[in-house]
């Protein structure tokens, strides 16, 4: 790709905005008054200003200072570090002044493309000009000159136009990611007021409770009636609550090499800036969904979207309890009238204060009714799904524009097919959005040489009327209309999953597994034959080397993916039917003998490592509930603990005489603090993970020559003594978990000694 170089002088034009007088300043008005507020430089895009009250400006400016939408606006002030050389897109027209801390980008388009002048100015060379010229004073400043007297070098206008588009289309998924959140958020607000504020959650015949004469009481914490059955608890009986760690601020650093601190500033972001090399402790780990409140000035409070980070000093963390029918997000909606009550109080001090006593004032509502939780539940997965889905694409729209800006990449920088396909979905619904305007605007054009003002401003107002009631749609091409019905029935085919209680790690994987298939066959899923899926496995399986099993594996995710497919009615019959299971050689799994177990125990060297074998042997569990069980879910009085398993389902397991006497003396000889079970033998004592406990026994494995020693096994073991020695096969398919008893007799290898005792016994 061939770059020219320019001064950005040269392709566009850049202007201050007016001098405002602070007289006119008001809370109220017709006009917002631009602010270095209205930028969110983090994400590169305009933002209403919500850290001023007085906003709005009443006095007289010129027209020229009034935007339109789409104008292109950058800050000549850095009130934060990073602010100089973001950029912003007005979005709305006639009601946004231009003030003298924002510059104006008009773009001479016949060298310059207007969408990728918006990314040029944020790229990471124009900031590195922009800093580098800025005048260093307390806050930092820059000029529309400055700006002007930047280098840069850009590619072809037609060039332009594309990356242009690739870099928007990103952006708008992201804003209509958040414009969905919003209103995630509104309909649980919606239902929070329903039924913990009016009390009309539906009763047992799904009326109305309390406006159905439902039982009330008085409750003298809250002042109010409650539904009767009711409760109002502190919040640290409902919820783990936990401060944040003192990291040394002198020790902290911008560069993402270490462990990410999470402080006050960060709340509202939901994003790290700083980072520490300390050592801290797993308590102060942050977990996708925990609530974080600020404590000193404003107390903000947000949900946070990863586990990677830690709680800084100054912030609390509140996470719902398993067993808790309170859900997070309604214990937001509980507390925070109380928390905004005292920001409020706190305005008249320098800097406001909560204090461990005010949180332990704290009460929330807690129903008796499950449902409730799960339903608020499912809709902050979906939000923080949702911000995990913009910062990735934030991510990935960053790297391109480095890319893409110097030259190291083309517009034909592969994504995958699936991300495209997204990208023309969302890029077809904001063609939608703004089509509409678009034939107004033809209409009117058309019309100026004929009509007078009045009659144009008449005609405007009819034909915006005609259009309020009608859908307008462009006509895509073939290959766009069909990548739109894949994405749009695949979403609906994995929604369905989503809802039949599929694991996130089932779902991603029917999810790529079908987008492979899809972009491979290049059909609309409809007009995929059974040809076109064998041949596409016959493939996969000669260049890949992929097993039987796992070809069958993907037939069953086709098989099951087209009979969705059929049962809506999108298509007649399944092209999977007449394709048939795999077979596969019928292999005896090996289970651990008597010998073998005790040859390990005597290999143990730690009181981990032994406890953690008793453990698995004695109940059968899974790895993946092994890791996630904490020392509080352990019931040393009865021998059982409570386990989390496929689908989030909890069971009850138990352990023998042996197993607890050995847990008993691992814990006693733990210092750490750490609430987990089993945690790494070194500090800082991190809980064990799948792939630590694998690798463990497979280590001590190999150190009594044993091979093939991992979890699994020890499940397996479990199950076939147990029906060796009698126990009716559907108590075994209880003490494992199994929906289905055709599993538990896939686990219970019958030991072939005992078939030839019974030959005997039976048939001699």
């Amino acid at each position: 790709m061939e770059l020219k170089k320019y001064k950005i002088g040269d392709l566009v034009q850049v202007t201050r905005g007016a001098s405002l007088g602070g007289e006119f300043y008001a809370t109220q008005g017709n006009y917002v008054r631009l602010t270095c507020g209205n930028f969110d430089y983090r994400n590169n895009c305009f933002k209403e200003n919500q850290s001023k009250d007085n906003i709005y400006y009443t006095g007289g400016f010129k027209e020229e200072f009034l935007l339109e939408k789409g104008d292109i606006i950058t800050p000549l002030t850095e009130q934060a570090i990073g602010l100089l050389g973001s950029t912003a897109r007005i979005p709305e027209s006639g009601k946004y002044i231009q003030s003298q801390d924002i510059a104006k980008i008009d773009c001479n388009e016949s060298l310059l493309d207007k969408d990728f002048a918006f990314y040029l100015i944020s790229s990471a060379c124009v900031k590195q000009q922009l800093s580098a010229a800025a005048q260093q004073t307390k806050i930092r400043h820059t000029s529309p000159d400055k700006i002007k007297e930047c280098t840069v070098w850009i590619p072809s206008l037609d060039i332009q136009k594309r990356i242009g588009r690739i870099l928007t289309d990103i952006d708008n998924k992201i804003a209509i990611n958040r414009q969905i959140n919003d209103n995630l958020e509104a309909m649980a607000k919606q239902l929070y007021d329903y039924w913990f504020v009016q009390f009309d959650f539906p009763n047992e015949e799904g009326k109305p409770y309390k406006s159905s004469g439902g039982a009330m009481v008085w409750n003298e914490k809250l002042k109010r009636e409650i539904p009767k059955g009711w409760n109002v608890a502190n919040v640290f009986d409902e919820l783990s609550v936990q401060y944040g760690f003192p990291f040394s601020t002198e020790l902290f650093t911008e560069e993402p090499t270490s462990i990410p601190v999470v402080r006050i500033r960060d709340i509202l972001e939901n994003s790290v800036s700083a980072y520490s090399e300390e050592e801290v402790d797993e308590k102060y780990r942050l977990q996708e969904q925990d609530l974080l409140v600020g404590m000193d000035g404003n107390f903000h409070m947000n949900y946070w979207n990863d586990n990677v980070s830690y709680l800084n000093q100054r912030s609390v963390r509140l996470r719902a309890k398993s067993k808790s029918t309170v859900s997070i997000m309604q214990a937001k909606y509980d507390i925070a009238p109380y928390i905004k009550a005292k920001e409020l109080r706190a305005k008249g001090s320098t800097v406001g204060h909560l204090s461990d006593k005010d949180l332990k004032e704290l009460f929330v509502l807690v129903c008796p009714n499950i449902d409730f939780r799960n339903k608020f539940d499912s809709i902050l997965a979906e939000i923080i799904e949702n911000r995990c889905e913009m910062i990735e694409l934030t991510k990935q729209r960053d790297e391109l524009l480095s890319l893409l800006m110097n030259g190291q990449a083309t517009v034909n920088y592969h994504l995958s097919a699936s991300f495209l396909s997204s990208l023309i979905l969302y890029r077809d619904q904001y063609k939608f959005y703004d089509m509409k305007e678009t034939i107004i605007q033809t209409v009117l054009d058309g019309m100026r040489a004929v009509l007078t003002e009045n009659q144009l401003d008449m005609l405007t107002d009819v034909t915006r009327k005609a259009l309020s009631e009608c859908e307008i749609t462009p006509k895509a091409t073939e290959e766009e209309q069909r990548n739109k019905e894949n994405v749009e029935l695949l979403g609906a085919f994995i929604s369905s999953k989503k809802v039949e209680g599929c694991s996130d790690k089932t779902i991603h994987y029917y999810k790529s597994s079908i987008e492979k298939l899809i972009a491979t066959v290049k059909k609309n899923v409809c007009d995929i034959a059974t040809n076109d899926i064998r041949c596409y496995l016959a493939e996969q399986q000669e260049q890949r080397g992929l097993s039987k099993v796992t070809i069958d594996n993907l037939r069953r995710i086709y098989s099951s993916f087209f009979s969705w497919l059929e049962d809506e009615d999108y298509i007649t019959k399944s092209p999977v039917r007449r394709i048939h299971k795999v077979r596969t050689d019928a292999l005896v799994k090996e289970v651990l003998t008597d010998e073998n177990i005790e040859v390990l125990r005597d290999s143990c060297q730690e009181l981990r490592d032994i406890a953690m074998i008793d453990l698995l042997l004695s109940t059968g569990m899974r790895v993946g509930e092994l890791v996630k069980i904490n020392r509080e879910d352990i019931d040393f009085q009865e021998r059982q603990c409570i386990v989390f398993g496929k689908g989030n389902k909890e069971r009850e397991v138990y352990f023998n005489a042996r197993t607890k006497i050995h847990l008993k003396k691992y814990l006693e000889q733990r210092t750490d603090t750490n609430p987990a079970l089993f945690v790494s033998l070194h500090e800082p004592h991190t809980r064990l993970t799948i792939s630590g406990v694998e690798v463990r026994l497979r280590q001590l494995g190999k150190r009594v020559n044993l091979n093939k020693v991992h979890p699994h096994k020890f499940r397996r073991t479990l199950a076939t003594m147990a029906i060796d020695k009698g126990m009716p096969i559907e108590q075994v398919q209880k003490m494992l978990g199994h929906v289905k008893i055709d599993t538990t007799l896939h686990y219970a290898m019958v030991n072939q000694t005992n078939v030839k005792i019974a030959h005997r016994k039976f048939l001699n």
